[in-house]
C-alpha cells in the first residue's frame, strides 16, 4: 500500500478520537484529519511553510497540539515540541539546532485556511520522510539530545506496541502527560491513533490534580493508564489522606513507564490498591515502547516480552548485569547534535539481562557500578530505602573517589509528618541489615524536595 493511503486510512471515521474534558470538546477521526487539512493548508499559503521545513511548538497543554502533528504529516512538514517552561538559553540553543522557520507559542499563532483540498505535499507522503524531532530529558547526563525520528517509523512502532499489548479498539487511553514527552506522543497519541481507541485528553500532570485525574479515570472509564514510577508513589501517598474510597476498576490496566518502578513502589500499589501494574520499557532513539509485561507473577525489575521485530544483545546476568544492545526496525534516522555511532546494534546505555526472553533493566551504566569487584546497583539501594516508611523519594549517586574508586551519596526526601533523624536512624539500621559493605553510602543527605522533571524523574545529574 501507498504509504500516504496507509495514513490515511486511520482516519474518515465518525467514531469519537479525542474527549478534550479541558474544554468539553470532543472530535472524530474524520474531524481531526479535516481541521488538520485547513490546518496544513493555512501553514503552506500563510506561512510558507514548504515540505522539510521545521515547526517549532512551544505551546500551553492543549489537544491543538494534535492537529499540528497531523498537519505537519499532511505537508511532510518536521514537528519539534519543547516545553512551555523551557529556560532562555535552551530554547534559543534548540532554535538554533533545528532552524525552524515557523515558531508556534500560542493559539492565536494558527489559523484554520478556507481551502479543504489536502495538499499535494500530502500525496508524496512517504515511509522515510524525517517527521519528529525530541529533545530528551537530558536527567542523566544534563544534556538534552535532540532525536528524529521519520512517520513511517513511529506509525509502525505504535502498531507494534499495541500488538504486544493486546490493546482493543473499544480502550479508552487518558491523556494528562506532557506533549513534549516521547510517552505524551507515542504511548498517548499514535498508539490510540493506530488502534482505532478514543483519548481523554485533560490537564498536564501535576502532584496537586492527583484527586481530580482520578475522579477521571472513574467517571470516564479509562481502560488504559500509563503511570510514571513517581505518579505510582503520589497516588499510592494519597490514598491514606483524601483517596480512602477510591478503587480502581477490574478492567483498568495500569502501565508503568519512562523509569525503573521499584520492586518496593510495585508491590506497595498492589497492597493499597489490589491492582497490579505492568512494566514496559522503551528508549526514545528506538521509537518508544517496545516491551510489556504480561506475567502475572511479579518480577523485580522485569519489564516483559519483545516482538521479533526487536533484536536485543546482552551478555548480563542478575548478579553481573551488562549493557543492554539492541536492534530495531523503529530506529531514529539521526541525532541532531550528536553523532549517531551504530552499526547493527544500539547502546542503550542502560545495564540489566535476559532470561527466558524476557528482558530485565536495573538501570543505567553509569548508575552502577563496582566497589571492590562487587557489583553495586544503586537502583536496588534506593528501592530498600523506598522501602522504610516516611521516605518519600530518594537518589542513590556514585561519587569519585581517588582510594576506593567510588563512594555512595544518598539523597533523601521525607514525609512532612516524619522527623528527620528517625528517618536516618530507620535508614541505617536497614542498610545495616540488607547492605554489604561496599553498598553501603558514605553519607545521608536530607533535603526539601528531590528535583524532578515534569513527569517526575529525577534529575540525576543535580546531585553529582
Amino acid at each position: 500500500m501507498i504509504f500516504y493511503k496507509k495514513f490515511q486510512s486511520f482516519f474518515g471515521k465518525k467514531k469519537t478520537f479525542i474527549k478534550d474534558i479541558t474544554t468539553n470538546k470532543s472530535i472524530t477521526y474524520d474531524e481531526l484529519f479535516k481541521n488538520s487539512i485547513k490546518l496544513g493548508n493555512y501553514f503552506i499559503h500563510n506561512k510558507g511553510i514548504k515540505s522539510g521545513d521545521t515547526i517549532l511548538v512551544k505551546l500551553d497543554h492543549s489537544s491543538l497540539f494534535y492537529e499540528i502533528l497531523i498537519a505537519s504529516a499532511i505537508i511532510g512538514a518536521k514537528v519539534c515540541p519543547v516545553s512551555p517552561k523551557i529556560n532562555t538559553h535552551k530554547f534559543h540553543k534548540i532554535k538554533k539546532l533545528i532552524n525552524n522557520k515557523l515558531e508556534i507559542t500560542n493559539k492565536k499563532d494558527v489559523c484554520y485556511s478556507s481551502v479543504k483540498d489536502i495538499p499535494k505535499n500530502f500525496y508524496k507522503l512517504n515511509f522515510n520522510q524525517e517527521y519528529l524531532i525530541i529533545f530528551s530529558s537530558g536527567t542523566t547526563l544534563g544534556e538534552p539530545k535532540g532525536i528524529v525520528h521519520s512517520l513511517g517509523s513511529l506509525i509502525t512502532s505504535a502498531e507494534n506496541f499495541s500488538k504486544l499489548c493486546r490493546f482493543k479498539k473499544k480502550d479508552i487511553f487518558y491523556a494528562f502527560w506532557p506533549l513534549y514527552y516521547m510517552a505524551g506522543i507515542f504511548n498517548l497519541f499514535f498508539v490510540p491513533l493506530v488502534n482505532n481507541s478514543t483519548i481523554i485528553f485533560n490537564k498536564e500532570f501535576k502532584v496537586i490534580l492527583i484527586k481530580q485525574i482520578l475522579d477521571v479515570i472513574k467517571r470516564k472509564k479509562i481502560t488504559q493508564l500509563l503511570l510514571t514510577p513517581t505518579m505510582c508513589s503520589s497516588i499510592i501517598n494519597f490514598k491514606s489522606s483524601i483517596l480512602k474510597n477510591f478503587s480502581f476498576s477490574k478492567k483498568i490496566n495500569i502501565i508503568s513507564t519512562s523509569n525503573i518502578l521499584y520492586p518496593e513502589t510495585s508491590n506497595k500499589f498492589e497492597r493499597v490498591y489490589k491492582k497490579k501494574i505492568r512494566e514496559c520499557y522503551g528508549v526514545t532513539e528506538l521509537g518508544g515502547s517496545i516491551t510489556i509485561n504480561h506475567s502475572k507473577k511479579s518480577e523485580n525489575y522485569c519489564v516483559g516480552t519483545f516482538s521479533k521485530k526487536i533484536k536485543i544483545k546482552c551478555q548480563g546476568s542478575k548478579k553481573n548485569p551488562k549493557v543492554i544492545f539492541i536492534k530495531s526496525d523503529f530506529m531514529m534516522t539521526r541525532y541532531i547534535n550528536k553523532k549517531l555511532n551504530i552499526k547493527n546494534f544500539f547502546n542503550t546505555g542502560d545495564i540489566g539481562y535476559l532470561k527466558n526472553n524476557k528482558l530485565y533493566v536495573l538501570g543505567r551504566s553509569e548508575d552502577n557500578i563496582k566497589i571492590g569487584g562487587e557489583f553495586v546497583s544503586l537502583a536496588e539501594i534506593e528501592n530498600i530505602a523506598l522501602s522504610i516508611e516516611g521516605v518519600k523519594n530518594v537518589i542513590a549517586v556514585p561519587q569519585k573517589n581517588e582510594f576506593f574508586g567510588f563512594k555512595i551519596k544518598l539523597f533523601v526526601e521525607i514525609e512532612s509528618n516524619y522527623k528527620t533523624k528517625d528517618i536516618e536512624n530507620d535508614i541505617i539500621l536497614v542498610f545495616n541489615n540488607l547492605l554489604t559493605k561496599n553498598e553501603m553510602p558514605e553519607s545521608i543527605k536530607f533535603v526539601k524536595q528531590i528535583k524532578k522533571t515534569s513527569v517526575g524523574k529525577n534529575i540525576k545529574y543535580f546531585y553529582r
